[in-house]
């Protein structure tokens, strides 16, 4: 296996500098090719927030990745971005600000207003089903802008602190 040379520029600088320069395309799975079919009017919400779901939890991951660190501290700075109580925070972000096109917030609405089953941890208390509602309209939200619009996809993650370079000074909503 070849070795990393110590000359070699950090990936993030790399990653920041074609940023900057405007020519930063996520690395990710592309999305699937969807034969021409428009996604609200072929994909339900709930469907959408099972793919964001995965993508969400990509970038947390990603975004706690980097500095290097013990296996412990990764779980559990994903396992406290990925809970419907801290995805509800990144909702009222969202609502709250001017960030989102009104298609953007029309997907939110949607997302939010779609027939879930609440898990059982949820039922105890009705705040408790609408912050896992508020959870999944976040999760339609990044799954409809994986499929349609990466590079926005990008652009919403880094407005919520999640993107994945630890030296961007910014940080991830923490409960």
């Amino acid at each position: 296996m070849p070795r990393e040379s110590a000359a070699s520029p950090p990936p993030n600088s790399i990653t920041a500098a074609a940023e900057a320069a405007g020519a930063f395309a996520p690395i990710m799975p592309p999305p699937p090719n969807l034969q021409g079919k428009t996604v609200r009017a072929n994909w339900n919400a709930t469907a959408l927030a099972y793919l964001g779901d995965s993508v969400w939890e990509l970038y947390v991951r990603r975004h706690f990745f980097f500095p290097p660190s013990r296996l412990t501290r990764y779980y559990e700075g994903v396992a406290s971005q990925v809970r419907a109580e801290t995805q509800e925070s990144y909702y009222e972000l969202l609502k709250a600000g001017a960030f989102l096109s009104e298609a953007e917030a029309e997907v939110l609405a949607w997302g939010r207003n779609a027939r879930v089953n609440v898990p059982p941890r949820f039922k105890a208390s009705g705040s408790h089903a609408i912050s896992y509602k508020r959870a999944t309209a976040v999760e339609c939200l990044v799954g409809y802008l994986y499929l349609t619009d990466a590079p926005r996809l990008h652009q919403l993650m880094l407005h919520l602190g999640i993107s994945g370079d630890a030296r961007d000074g910014r940080a991830a909503i923490s409960l």
